[in-house]
């Protein structure tokens, strides 16, 4: 290959993951997902993100650092090598959604590399503000210039796998807390309006799943409408066009494939149940045993925490773990050690995961 024709092609995977990261953009503010520029909700994250030491010195104020020590000593070598097997385990079974999704696609590619291109996505997830994205596209690149994947194939491979695992995800939400709920660990007259967050954000995903389901296209309705606003704009056509017809394999998937569907939701359902058996061995080998109703209570605790729009859900997680310790009667210096471990965890993979996509993006 000469010179020309290698600058041609580095151009043209730039351009396209440009492509990518501007539909995604798109989708996103016309989701609400993303906020405009101007917008509130830009103010919002910028009160939230000088919030935080305000939040860690609260979380820290009643403990010592010799107390938190002395709980995470209590982990011994062999309970450090169990934790990290099953989390190995656990990465590893995030991928098969998007495996079983681009196999039934017909497109056979290798489990690990697919695993390899999830952690890296993970890595973006985790370190970039706001809840639950910031990898796809990433994911939708890698799988594109290594894979040979059509971009548009790419995208509705992830674009399901992310769908799947939000209804999932907001499901266990919902279910942790109504554990909360009938557990009678909050005192109030009325707590049914607690329902309605995880109730909300359950209804989006399965609500556009059944949407696509029955063959409408509201993302690419919604690119449409905008589009046409700006009928002189070839780049914003391109994008239309990129929307439209990914969209359009995801509706025909879910159609055509319900039981692939079934199959992939299964998947994360033992996903989960191997993060709450792992939860519960954290709270083991730190020298806590707790019923599965208290682990889910704190667990569900977690999940809120990593909802708010700030990385790793940083304040959030050490408080929200502080008051779940309270809440099931345990020393609540057990949530900020907890949540030490948790973020280790997170960083070594999240860290593990930049490092990897930036190799495999050259």
């Amino acid at each position: 290959m000469g010179a020309g024709e290698a600058d041609h092609h580095k151009t043209d995977w730039r351009s396209q993951i440009a492509m990518n990261r501007q539909a995604l953009t798109t989708v996103r503010v016309a989701k609400g997902i993303e906020p405009s520029p101007g917008s509130p909700a830009k103010y919002l994250r910028i009160i939230l993100w000088l919030a935080i030491p305000i939040v860690m010195w609260w979380v820290m104020k009643d403990f010592s650092l010799r107390e938190i020590g002395e709980h995470l000593s209590r982990i011994s070598i062999e309970a450090a090598l169990v934790l990290i097997g099953l989390n190995g385990i656990i990465l590893l079974l995030y991928s098969s959604r998007w495996w079983l999704i681009l196999r039934t696609q017909g497109m056979q590619r290798s489990y690990l590399a697919l695993a390899g291109y999830r952690l890296a996505a993970f890595g973006v997830n985790y370190f970039t503000p706001g809840p639950q994205f910031g990898g796809e596209p990433l994911q939708v690149h890698l799988l594109q210039k290594r894979e040979n994947v059509p971009t548009t194939t790419a995208a509705a491979s992830v674009t399901l796998d992310k769908l799947i695992e939000l209804v999932i995800n907001f499901s266990f939400l919902l279910v942790g807390v109504m554990v909360i709920l009938f557990s009678g660990v909050l005192t109030g007259d009325s707590q049914i309006e607690f329902l309605i967050l995880p109730l909300g954000l359950l209804i989006l995903p399965l609500g556009y799943l059944l949407a696509l389901w029955r063959a409408r296209r509201p993302i690419s309705w919604i690119s449409a409408r905008f589009t046409g606003r700006f009928d002189d704009s070839e780049r914003l056509k391109r994008i239309d066009l990129f929307i439209n017809t990914a969209e359009g394999q995801v509706a025909e998937f879910c159609k055509q494939n319900p039981g692939t569907l079934l199959t992939a939701a299964v998947m994360s359902i033992l996903i989960w149940g191997l993060m709450v058996f792992e939860f519960s061995l954290m709270l083991r080998f730190l020298g806590v045993q707790v019923s599965l109703t208290k682990v889910l209570i704190a667990l569900t605790a977690v999940r809120i925490a990593f909802l708010l729009p700030m990385p790793a859900g940083l304040g959030m997680l050490e408080a929200g773990q502080v008051l779940a310790m309270g809440l099931i009667g345990v020393n609540p210096a057990l949530g900020v050690s907890l949540s030490l471990l948790i973020r280790i965890r997170d960083v070594i993979f999240g860290g593990l995961g930049l490092w990897l996509g930036g190799v495999l993006s050259r």
